[in-house]
Order: structure tokens, then C-alpha cells, then sequence
């Protein structure tokens, strides 16, 4: 599915309905439906209906509950067991029988029932015109699942089942359901019934019906293991169009054969819907507006996210609501890694790379700091569970490689085939087949909130005949969660002042190491996952100057102002969303941002002056846990790396305490923070024994005077508490008079000859 709802029920309620949900059918495991579709009457929106449902009890038991929602009962035999009776409560059908029935009985019942049907802005069952089909999954439903709508089931992901679909429409429409077309009967009457077979066991949200006036586009793709047919069910004015549509839909599963085995059900079928779009087996619903002719990203979008549903979801379905990114996140990371086939790897590389840098916004931001494998149900499908779980798939691919990350997810659907998994389930596989021990990466991307933080705190180096050695301290942090692991991947890229680049994957235990490469160039830089291979808590980005100019990175908060270039400068920003590690102490009355910091690299090719502007929100997203009171006054400091202190740099401010703007002169390489300080901040260090400068009165309240050793012309500048200058002035005499009755009360700065004077303005 991909399309995303907001909903509006609280957390509680939606856990109480989950966990009652969850309990229907603990004691059966449900073997087959045969669902009969009798009687539509589309001016009420009802139908009357059938099922026969074929039952293996796990324990004994003398009653069970089935999911039925909206529809009445009228009755329930059996040729097996007596029945009791039965009652229905809101959503729970129970039927009572007679006598105990054994654990491993396997019996069937018939259940008759009619009624208007079910539906929501989404799932249930939608009646368009002459146009009838049902959505599985309603987004405003807890729990989501919605074959109950139109079936008594157990509706959850783990109890799957064999089908057989008998559906009785006017005999001018057409019938597009899950499985292969059986048998079409004529009833002599104006009706039809269409009799179509799922043989693999499949959950209940995937079954589907649609019926109208389609008319069948097909073509057939020659798979790994069979031939397999390609349909479209288009409406009358879209037949013509879907030529365009989906010209390279056998391309699309031929890579997702070569990558994840054979295609795993009947057919690749679609059906086109008022909504779409839903990943129902083999009858995909795809909204009407997108067969409209063009080959456009958009459109094949969406044709390859619910493809690779048929593995991802069909195939193999997660256990729970709250893993949903087990279905969308693999879906989400397929519809852009076919790209590497149909357009190359940099068209995928550019989605890939969006889709990261867009994930800390988009997910975390606005979702919270969340685990992927425990999504809560009202964001069941939301952005957490298909972006950053398509990136955590990206990053997975990475860490392991692609060969060996397409067999260890073939032996992963394999194993799972036509059954359910968890997470653990799949970090299970993936160890067992690649006899890597996946547990520190899953701790760190699934299991943990959040997102894990690399960098390089420093580095050296030094020739050694026509190579250098090279020694990197790489740090590990982690947003959204206290958790350092083991068995860290990350790629780091060596660059030189030519902007030579050279890539390696690096490996560590623990929050920091130290890592030796040898090389054959000093590297002038070292740029953390310059390819955003790894989904860390980082947007990152490149930039050359050739010309004067500003870059702005909104994602990263800072925009770059070339006023002069020479020859060209590249500048590389990673934004780093975890709060700055300090190399020894944070000065009295200076507190570092905890949330994010920036890390500068610039190489010139020729002289240039390029300024920063470092933008700064009071807000959850960026700088609220920063800016605590209107007292706080906003600086930033500045490091070479990550060995060195922090220390004050001259910088100017325009904005206020909630918003605005800090700019820098001639940004330099280096890591950058934000801090707020109070009146015990100086910016500065004051000098203990001071011998060439004396002011008085202090505290003051409108002149000071000052008094020097030397008649040489002198500069004198004064600084705020936050360390900005304020004000410089030259005198040519040994005492000076300084008026400071504009001046806000408070604490300042006198710089003369590298001393520091701190006053006080009354």
C-alpha cells in the first residue's frame, strides 16, 4: 500500500481493540475458506453470502470466535459437529457447539449472512457506479485488517489459508479476484458465477473481489520456473492507455526474480479502482488515475511497490500490525532498487539519497524516535514504516553486501514461505545464512529507537616512503536511544587537496576506535558515507563553488554565501542530529546543544571567502530542549575536530530568542555547535595578572575610563557575554573615555594587547 493516513484514535483505545482482536482464533488454525458471493444489490449497498470455513482445532475447545463486521448471521450448520447456537457481539461472531471437539479435529462450517456492507475512506467494501470491489486494510480501522468486512474470518497475519471464490454478477460485467479464474458459469437467469481458486494459504486482509465493466488487457512473462500471465483489468476509456502504463512490467519482475527467487503466486495481476492502491494476491488495486498511458516515475512507482509485495507481504507476511516495515519498508526500498536495473544506479542512488536526508523529518520528526519492529497502531502505515524502513533495507544491503544480501533474503522468503515472521525471525535468517551475527545491526537500526550516529573525531598522518599511514578515530553515537553496539559497517572516503577521493569500509566495537589505513595520498579530509550506504542520524551533503553564489541546505540548517572564489571550493555539510561529544571541560555558564551539530570540510583550489549562516528554532524538531528560557542568549563555538576544545570564533546574530540566524566570516573546516550561556559565560578567558590595561569605574554606569603603557596607536575591542564584538576603537593616547550609556546591563569584555578586562554596566 502507499498511501499514508493520519489517525485519530488514541493509543490506548487502539491497543484495547488489538489485543481483543488478537485473541480471536488462538485455539484454530483455519485451513480454507470457500466464500460465496450469491446476491449483490448495489442500489443498497448489501449483499448475501456464504462461507464455508475448514477449521484444525489447536486445543479442545466447545466454542469459537470468527471476526464478521457489519453483516448479520442468519445461520450455522455443520456436517461435523453439532452447533449450539451462536451470537454476535459488535465485531465477534461466537458459535457454541454441542460437545467438547478434540484438539487436532478438523472440521467444517457453514455460515450464512447478508447485509449492508462495511466501509471507511479507505478499506471495506467500496460501491462506485456499476463498480464493486473490497480493500483489505482500513487505516482508520484498529486493528486494519478488513476481510471481515465481507467474510467471517480470523483476521489477523499469522492465521493463513487456502481459498475458494465464488462470485455471482450480471452477466455483462467481468470479475477480477485473487487466484486463477476456475470456471464461469451461465445461470440462465441474467447472472454468472465466476469461480476463481487461491491454492497458496494466504492472510485474510489479501483476498480480494472486484467486479464491473472491465475489459482484460493481457500478456504473458516467462518467469524462472513458468510462464506466467500478466493482466490488467481496465476500465473501458483506460484500455488503450495500458500499453503505456505498463511497458516494462515484466522488466520490473524479471528483477525481482533474478533478486528474490520466482515469482511466488498465480499471476501478476491488476485491477483498476476509484483507490488504490492495495497489494490483494494476484488483483492488485491500482487507482484509475494512474493508467493513463505514461511510462512517468510516479506510475511505475507504484506498479513496483506492489509487485514486490507478492514476496514482501503475500509471501511472506509480518506477524504483527507493529512490524508493518516488514511489508512496506522491503516494498518501499524494491519500487527504487529496480531502478538500478531499468535506469541506473544513479537515478536509484539520487531517490536513495532524498529518501535518507528525508527520513529525520519526515519520520522522526513528525512520528517520533520510535522502534521500526514496534510502531504503534496509529501509525501503523506511516512514514516510519515505509521510508525509514526502506532505508534500514538500503542500509542493510550495505552492510552486507548486494550478492549476499539478495541470497540471505531469498533464503530469509524461503524459509518464511506462505507463513508469517517477526523481526527476530528475519535477523535469525539472514545469521543463519550468512553466519554473521546480525544482532548488533539489528539492535542498532530495528530494535533500539532512533537511529545510530557515526563519525570521525579526528585523524593523522604520515609518510612512509611513497605511502601514508593513516590513523582514524571513528566515534559511535545514537539518537533516540541509549545504545552503543558491536560489529559496526560504516564507509568513510579519503580526499585529498586535488579532491582525489578513495572509499573504504571501515569496522569497530564500541563507542570509539582506532582505525589504521595506509594510502597512496595524505588525505586532507575524511567525509563520513559520502554515498549514504548507512541511515544514520546525519543529512550530508556536497557542494562546489566555482563562481560566487549562496547553497543553501534546508534539511541541515545552513546556508553557504560564496563573496569570493578563485579558482573553485568544494564544501561538504553533515548535519549531525546528536548532540556534540566535549573534549575535556564546557566552560561555567555555556550549555552545548544536545540535539545536533555540524561538520564543515572546505578545500580550495585557489583563494576564497565563503560565509555560514547557522540557523537556529525554538522548537521539538531542532533547538526546543537548546532554548529552555528568554534569558538564554544563543552563540556557537567551534572546533578543528573532535580531539580539540571548544572555543569561541566572532560571529553575529539576527533573529531573536525563538528564531534566526548566526553568521560566520570565512568558515574553516571543523565541527560547529550551538550553545546558549548566561551572565557567568564570558566567551573568553579574563587575564589573570594584567600589567599593560586598567579600567575604572567598574561596575559603571555611563563612561569608563581607560588607561594603557603604551602611546602607540591601539586597538581596543569589546565583547558582549556571549563573546560577539561589540564595538572597536583606536586611540593613539594612554587613557581613553569610553561611553557605554547605551550599553544593556550586564557583563563586557575590554581586549587590549591580548589581555581581557571583564566590567560590569550597571
Amino acid at each position: 500500500m502507499k498511501y499514508v493516513i493520519t489517525l485519530f484514535l488514541t493509543i490506548g483505545l487502539a491497543l484495547s481493540s488489538f489485543s481483543k482482536s488478537n485473541e480471536i482464533g488462538k485455539d484454530i488454525d483455519v485451513n480454507h475458506y470457500e466464500i460465496h458471493l450469491n446476491e449483490f444489490n448495489i442500489t443498497e449497498k448489501s449483499l448475501d453470502a456464504s462461507t464455508t470455513i475448514t477449521f484444525t482445532a489447536l486445543n479442545a475447545i466447545d466454542f469459537i470466535e470468527l471476526e464478521l463486521k457489519s453483516l448479520k448471521v442468519s445461520s450455522v450448520t455443520s456436517d461435523d459437529i453439532n452447533v449450539k447456537d451462536f451470537s454476535q457481539n459488535d465485531d465477534i461472531l461466537k458459535i457454541n457447539f454441542a460437545s467438547t471437539l478434540s484438539a487436532d479435529s478438523k472440521i467444517s462450517l457453514t455460515i450464512d449472512y447478508n447485509g449492508k456492507t462495511f466501509n471507511e475512506q479507505w478499506g471495506g467494501i467500496h460501491w462506485s457506479n456499476d463498480y464493486v470491489y473490497n480493500l483489505g486494510v482500513g487505516f482508520d480501522s484498529q486493528p486494519h485488517n478488513l476481510g471481515k468486512t465481507w467474510f467471517p474470518c480470523v483476521d489477523n497475519f499469522t492465521d493463513k489459508a487456502s481459498y475458494d471464490l465464488y462470485l455471482t454478477i450480471p452477466e455483462d460485467m467481468t470479475s477480477s479476484c485473487g487466484g486463477l479464474l476456475n470456471a464461469s458459469t451461465n445461470n440462465n437467469d441474467g447472472t454468472k458465477t465466476d469461480h476463481w481458486v487461491v491454492s497458496q494459504e494466504i492472510a485474510t486482509y489479501l483476498i480480494s473481489f472486484a467486479f464491473g465493466d472491465f475489459v482484460l488487457w493481457e500478456e504473458t512473462y516467462q518467469g524462472t520456473e513458468k510462464e506466467i500471465a500478466v493482466n490488467v483489468y481496465a476500465k473501458p476509456n483506460q484500455i488503450e492507455k495500458v500499453d503505456g502504463t505498463f511497458v516494462n512490467v515484466k522488466e520490473i519482475a524479471a528483477f525481482y526474480e533474478e533478486k528474490f527467487g520466482a515469482y511466488p503466486l498465480n499471476r501478476i495481476g491488476y485491477v483498476s479502482t476509484n483507490l488504490g492502491c492495495m497489494e490483494h494476491v494476484d488483483n492488485i488495486a491500482l487507482a484509475s488515475s494512474l493508467i493513463n498511458g505514461k511510462t512517468t516515475f510516479d506510475n511505475e512507482n507504484f506498479i513496483a511497490h506492489e509487485m514486490s509485495h507478492a514476496w514482501f507481504g503475500n509471501k511472506v507476511t509480518c506477524a504483527t500490525a507493529e512490524e508493518m516495515w516488514l511489508n512496506e519498508g522491503f516494498a518501499t526500498f524494491c519500487n527504487y532498487y529496480y531502478l538500478t536495473e531499468l535506469y541506473g544506479e544513479e537515478l536509484y542512488q539520487e531517490y536513495m539519497n532524498d529518501l535518507i536526508n528525508n527520513i529525520i523529518l519526515s519520520c522522526h520528526a513528525k512520528e517520533g524516535w520510535i522502534p521500526l519492529n514496534d510502531i504503534p497502531l496509529d501509525i501503523t502505515y506511516g512514514m516510519t514504516a515505509y521510508d525509514k524502513g526502506a532505508v534500514v533495507v538500503h542500509s542493510l544491503m550495505n552492510y552486507l553486501g548486494r550478492e549476499t544480501f539478495n541470497a540471505a533474503i531469498r533464503h530469509y522468503l524461503d524459509k518464511f514461505a506462505y507463513k508469517s515472521a517477526s523481526s527476530e525471525d528475519l535477523r535469525d535468517a539472514l545469521t543463519e545464512h550468512t553466519g554473521i551475527d546480525m544482532s548488533d545491526f539489528f539492535n542498532a537500526y530495528v530494535f533500539n529507537p532512533g537511529s545510530p550516529a557515526y563519525n570521525v573525531k579526528s585523524f593523522s598522518s604520515k609518510a612512509n616512503g611513497d605511502k601514508y599511514d593513516v590513523e582514524i578515530t571513528m566515534n559511535q553515537q545514537h539518537r533516540g536511544a541509549d545504545y552503543i553496539g558491536d560489529n559496526v559497517r560504516y564507509e568513510i572516503t579519503f580526499v585529498d587537496n586535488d579532491w582525489n577521493m578513495q572509499s573504504e569500509m571501515v569496522e569497530w566495537d564500541g563507542e570509539s576506535a582506532v582505525i589504521s589505513k595506509t594510502l597512496d595520498f595524505e588525505p586532507a579530509a575524511i567525509f563520513c558515507d559520502v554515498d549514504n550506504k548507512f541511515a544514520d542520524a546525519c543529512h550530508s551533503y556536497n557542494h562546489i563553488f566555482n563562481k560566487k553564489g549562496n547553497k543553501e541546505f534546508k534539511d541541515a540548517r545552513i546556508k553557504l554565501i560564496a563573496q569570493e572564489i578563485g579558482d573553485s571550493t568544494l564544501m561538504r555539510v553533515e548535519h549531525h542530529w546528536v548532540g556534540a561529544k566535549s573534549a575535556g571541560y564546557v566552560p561555567t555558564g555555556l550549555r552545548l546543544s544536545p540535539n545536533r551539530y555540524w561538520t564543515i570540510h572546505r578545500l580550495d583550489k585557489g583563494e576564497a571567502a565563503i560565509n555560514a549562516e547557522f540557523q537556529y528554532q525554538k522548537n521539538k524538531t531542532y533547538d526546543g530542549d537548546l532554548i529552555t528560557s528568554a534569558n538564554d542568549s544563543i552563540i556557537i563555538l567551534y572546533r578543528k575536530d573532535g580531539s580539540q576544545k571548544w572555543q569561541h570564533i566572532d560571529f553575529t546574530v539576527k533573529g531573536n530568542n525563538n528564531v534566526g540566524l548566526i553568521s560566520v566570516k570565512n568558515i574553516q573546516s571543523g565541527d560547529y555547535v550551538l550553545a546558549v550561556c548566561n551572565e557567568e559565560y564570558t566567551g573568553m578567558e579574563e587575564s589573570s595578572n594584567s600589567s599593560n590595561i586598567n579600567i575604572y569605574p567598574n561596575p559603571v554606569e555611563d563612561f569608563i575610563r581607560l588607561s594603557v603603557l603604551s602611546n602607540q596607536p591601539s586597538a581596543v575591542k569589546i565583547y558582549n557575554i556571549s563573546g560577539m564584538m561589540i564595538e572597536e576603537l583606536t586611540f593613539d593616547a594612554n587613557e581613553i573615555e569610553i561611553n557605554v550609556s547605551d550599553y544593556n546591563p550586564g557583563t563586557y569584555l575590554i581586549e587590549f594587547d591580548n589581555e581581557i578586562i571583564k566590567f560590569v554596566k550597571k
